[in-house]
């Protein structure tokens, strides 16, 4: 009888909680938006901080933080990159200081992290200007299948973390593992997008397809092992000599001739000694228990062209659900999931009331989920909206218009995670925008 009755007090304080909750969750917070990668002069950007600050505005972005790549930092110029960051800072824009870690891991670069909110990149004595790279070193990979020394990777991230920082793993492909405990990946980095797309058309593909390739490399960050890594395409290398002659190649050969072509060690992406990991199978493990923390989404412009007019900042950034504009609280929401990424839409996503990075506690094995997307564009109409739960999509919308809303019930049997990607078209130009909400958590106690 005891244990019944504290069984209904339970329940009842939990049904107090949401109902306050539905009401309040959305009120407290304010939406803004801000760039989280990017390189100034004092590492391979093109920028000063000041003009990433001019284009930040014009894109309408209320924050912007910097990630100079620590091994090419000395201890002057990132004081100096800390003194200018705040000089631009006021009430009405944030642009803030961090740090890449830095591997050496392939042409794809899946050693690299970015370090939020710590106010010391240099392992100790900073005199020494020593980074966490150079005291944990990441090779070249000779064999090509990812990091050497993979442990290596959760020494940068226990060195962050113990600056009271966060962790970002950059332009993964799909090669972020548990074990690395970073609180964050990039699911777009368009800078990674870019470079590919380039790649591509060297190879001789045109530039609709090219930039497929530059998409799809980048989506293993979302959904990993994929059977396009296994698809024939047509095959870059005929008649060269020493190479496959075939007119079709699958996707992973033609990534593995091309990288040993350019460096003389070809780069595996999901071959079998570095299989590749979804952003579903991250969230999963928390639901199940075999990690504590989840690891949340961002994209990035990773903008190296910094000082240019054509710059990307800004051009991918995340909303974040903040309760003021202050580094403080931009940090709560990356490191609370209570952020959105994307490349022109805006989305709010909240279950039960309880809004993305949260867990709403299902008391009668229903799920009500509440969705607003705006494409935020007046040439561009929302095209696609996928609501995934627990890695599987469970509804596909089609709007074809500029804005979508609408509360789905949905029955809820086990712990898990609802998140949703939209994807929009620019009916003037043809060209796609992306967004993909952080999770939303539920749990049946």
């Amino acid at each position: 009888m005891r244990t019944r009755l504290l069984s209904v007090i339970l329940v009842a304080a939990l049904l107090i909680v949401f109902v306050a909750g539905t009401a309040s969750a959305a009120s407290k917070f304010e939406l803004i938006y801000y760039d989280g990668h990017m390189h100034t002069l004092f590492s391979d950007g093109s920028g000063t901080v000041g003009e990433i600050v001019e284009t930040a505005k014009s894109r309408g972005l209320d924050a912007v933080i910097i990630t100079d790549h620590c091994k090419s930092l000395t201890l002057g110029e990132w004081n100096s990159l800390v003194a200018l960051t705040a000089a631009e800072s006021d009430s009405t824009f944030l642009a803030l200081p961090g740090f890449e870690v830095t591997g050496s891991d392939g042409m794809f670069n899946r050693d690299h992290i970015n370090a939020l909110g710590v106010d010391d990149p240099f392992v100790g004595d900073d005199e020494s200007e020593l980074c966490p790279e150079e005291i944990w070193e990441s090779p070249p990979n000779p064999l090509g299948t990812g990091a050497v020394y993979p442990e290596h990777l959760a020494k940068w991230v226990d060195y962050i973390h113990s600056k009271g920082g966060i962790a970002v793993h950059n332009h993964p492909s799909g090669t972020t593992t548990l074990t690395y405990g970073v609180n964050n990946l990039e699911v777009y980095n368009q800078s990674h997008v870019d470079d590919v797309t380039s790649y591509a058309r060297m190879l001789g593909y045109s530039p609709q397809e090219a930039w497929e390739f530059g998409m799809l490399l980048n989506n293993l960050a979302i959904y990993g092992e994929v059977d396009e890594l296994n698809m024939l395409m047509p095959n870059p290398f005929l008649g060269y000599p020493g190479l496959p002659q075939d007119p079709y190649l699958p996707m992973r050969d033609i990534l593995y001739y091309a990288t040993y072509g350019f460096s003389g060690v070809g780069q595996w992406l999901g071959a079998p000694q570095a299989p590749l990991t979804s952003w579903d199978e991250l969230l999963m493990a928390y639901v199940n228990g075999t990690v504590d923390t989840p690891i949340f989404g961002l994209a990035n412009s990773d903008a190296h062209n910094t000082g240019s007019p054509d710059s990307n900042v800004g051009i991918a950034k995340n909303g974040a659900y903040v309760k003021k504009l202050s580094a403080k609280e931009l940090y709560k929401a990356i490191k609370a999931g209570r952020t959105f990424a994307t490349t022109g839409p805006s989305l709010a996503l909240d279950v039960n009331g309880e809004l993305m990075g949260d867990t709403a506690y299902i008391l009668d094995g229903s799920a009500s989920i509440n969705l607003s997307v705006n494409s935020e564009s007046p040439t561009a109409i929302l095209v696609k909206i996928n609501i995934i739960k627990n890695g599987e999509v469970l509804q596909t919308i089609s709007p074809l218009s500029s804005t979508y809303e609408d509360t789905l019930a949905d029955e809820v049997t086990e712990d898990g995670y609802y998140r949703v990607e939209v994807t929009g078209v620019d009916i003037a130009t043809g060209g796609y925008s992306f967004a993909w909400s952080n999770p939303v958590f539920v749990d049946i106690p």
